[in-house]
């Protein structure tokens, strides 16, 4: 697949730390998304990994409450999961940012991560990232 256009941001928890200790920068581009319309999506695990190890907690939020927060229903459970095993991860949360990546055909805003990439890559899915 080539790269080509995306058609939305998915945040990763490195997206979710940048806003939890106020990167200017992130929140410029979280800005610049919002007033372009495109509201970027924000997996469930990735909001549960940034509030287990980020302490501004409000910055966060403030963050989702402009974003789409995307659920995880038993059948995405199930496809993160072995896309995990396949990218030999114990990572999930890098393993559902890929998944709703490729999925949606999405950039993602994340930081640097082998696990983010490999899963991507088996998804068949050339990643467009946007790294902090």
């Amino acid at each position: 697949m080539s790269v080509g256009t995306r058609s939305g941001l998915v945040y990763g928890v490195g997206a979710l730390r940048a806003a939890a200790r106020g990167d200017r920068a992130f929140w410029a581009v979280h800005r610049a998304a919002l007033v372009h319309g495109i509201v970027p999506v924000v997996p469930v695990t990735v909001i549960a990994e940034g509030f287990r190890t980020e302490a501004r907690g409000d910055r966060i939020q403030a963050l989702l409450d402009g974003a789409e927060v995307e659920v995880m229903d038993p059948s995405q459970a199930r496809r993160v999961g072995e896309l995990a095993v396949k990218a030999a991860t114990t990572d999930l949360v890098a393993a559902s940012v890929a998944e709703t990546a490729a999925r949606r055909n999405c950039a993602v805003v994340a930081a640097r991560q082998n696990a983010l990439v490999s899963a991507a890559r088996l998804l068949g899915h050339t990643l467009v990232l946007h790294a902090l």
